[in-house]
C-alpha cells in the first residue's frame, strides 16, 4: 500500500482545556501553519476546515497558496461544535431556520471543494446528540440529520463524496452518529452513491470498537471514504500521536488497510498539547512507516491459516515474529 499522507492544521491550533484557560502555545495564522507543512515531506495534503476560508482568505487566494506550497487538498470539513449558535444542534436542530443555516454550511463546503479541486467533504456531526435522559426524541433527531445529510449530498453529487465521521462523545455526552454500525446504518439508508464513512481511530476506539473491524466491515459496503489515525488513552478523544498508546491495534488497522485496499489518504487528526506540532507530525509519520514495513514481511496465507483454528497462539505468534524479531 503507498501511503499518502495528510494532515489537518488543528494540530497549530491554540489548545484551551479546563485547566489552562489561555491555551498551550501562542496562536499562528492559516498562512503560517501552511506554510509549515513542506517541511514534513511526507505529507502532500491538507485538510481544509470550512472555517479556514474567510473573506480575507478566498478560496481563490488558498488554492494559490497549495498550488505554490505544493500541497493539495485532500478534504474540506465541517466541524459543528465549533460555533455557539450550533450548541443545540446543526443538521439534527428541530427548529427549521437554524437546520437549514447548518445544510447550508455543508453546501458552502461542497463549493469549497470545488474551488481547490477536491472530491471530498467530510462532516464532523458532534454537535447533534443528547446529554440527559429524555432528552431528546431519538427517532425524530434520526430521521432529521438523515433528511438534512441527504440535501446536502444530492448538492454533492455527482462529483463530491460526503463522508460523515463518527464518534460516541464529545463535546455531547452522546452523539447520534456515534459508531461505525449507525454511520453504515445512515448511509445505507439514504442510499447515494457519493455518501461514506470517514474513521478516526480514536473515535472507533473509545466507541468500544476494534478499529480494524471496522475498517473490514465499512470496506465491506465500499463506503470507507475517509480515514483518520490518532490515539487515545479510551477516556476522551484525546488526538495523541498514533501508535502512542494502542501499537498493535495501529498495526492490524494498517494491516487492514492494506488487505481491503484502501485508496486515500492516511489522515494525521492530531492535537499537540504538551508537544510541538511538527514533531508531534513527525513522530505520528515515523511510527505509520515503521509499521507499515513490518506488515511487508507479514505471510497473509500463513497469518490466514492461523486465524482458522480460532487459536489465538498461532496468529500471535505470527504476528510477534514480524514485530518483535
Amino acid at each position: 500500500m503507498t501511503l499518502r499522507f495528510s494532515t489537518t492544521l488543528g494540530i497549530f491550533d491554540t489548545v484551551y482545556d479546563d485547566y489552562c484557560k489561555e491555551g498551550y502555545r501562542e496562536p499562528i495564522k492559516f498562512t503560517e501553519a501552511l506554510a509549515i507543512i513542506p517541511k514534513l515531506k511526507s505529507i502532500g495534503a491538507i485538510e481544509i476546515r470550512q472555517t479556514d476560508i474567510t473573506t480575507d482568505l478566498p478560496v481563490k487566494t488558498v488554492k494559490r497558496m497549495l498550488k505554490d506550497y505544493d500541497i493539495a487538498c485532500s478534504a474540506v470539513s465541517v466541524d459543528f461544535s465549533e460555533s455557539r449558535k450550533y450548541a443545540l444542534g446543526a443538521l439534527g436542530h428541530q427548529h427549521p431556520k437554524m437546520r437549514s443555516t447548518a445544510i447550508d454550511e455543508g453546501r458552502k463546503a461542497v463549493d469549497i471543494a470545488r474551488g481547490l479541486g477536491t472530491t471530498e467533504v467530510v462532516l464532523r456531526l458532534y454537535t447533534d446528540g443528547s446529554d440527559y435522559p429524555f432528552h431528546v426524541d431519538y427517532l425524530n433527531q434520526w430521521n432529521t440529520i438523515i433528511s438534512s445529510v441527504k440535501t446536502i449530498a444530492k448538492y454533492a453529487s455527482p462529483d463530491i463524496n460526503v463522508s460523515i465521521l463518527y464518534k460516541p462523545r464529545n463535546p455531547r455526552k452522546y452523539i447520534t452518529v456515534s459508531s461505525a454500525g449507525r454511520a453504515l446504518a445512515m448511509c445505507q439508508e439514504i442510499a447515494m452513491k457519493n455518501i461514506g464513512v470517514a474513521l478516526s481511530f480514536s473515535n472507533s476506539m473509545i466507541a468500544g470498537e476494534i478499529p480494524a473491524e471496522s475498517i473490514a466491515h465499512i470496506s465491506r459496503a465500499g463506503k470507507l471514504f475517509q480515514v483518520y489515525l490518532n490515539d487515545t488513552c479510551l477516556l476522551s478523544d484525546d488526538m495523541l500521536v498514533p501508535g502512542g498508546y494502542h501499537l498493535w491495534e495501529l498495526l492490524e488497522t494498517l494491516f487492514y488497510l492494506r488487505t481491503t485496499k484502501y485508496k486515500g489518504y492516511i489522515n494525521l487528526d492530531l492535537r499537540a498539547s504538551r508537544m510541538e506540532p511538527i514533531y508531534a507530525l513527525q513522530i505520528a509519520i515515523g511510527n505509520i512507516m515503521i509499521l507499515d514495513k513490518k506488515l511487508e514481511k507479514l505471510d497473509i496465507t500463513e497469518l490466514r491459516k492461523a486465524q482458522r483454528t480460532l487459536d489465538a497462539t498461532e496468529s500471535q505468534k505470527i504476528i510477534r515474529r514480524v514485530m518483535l524479531i
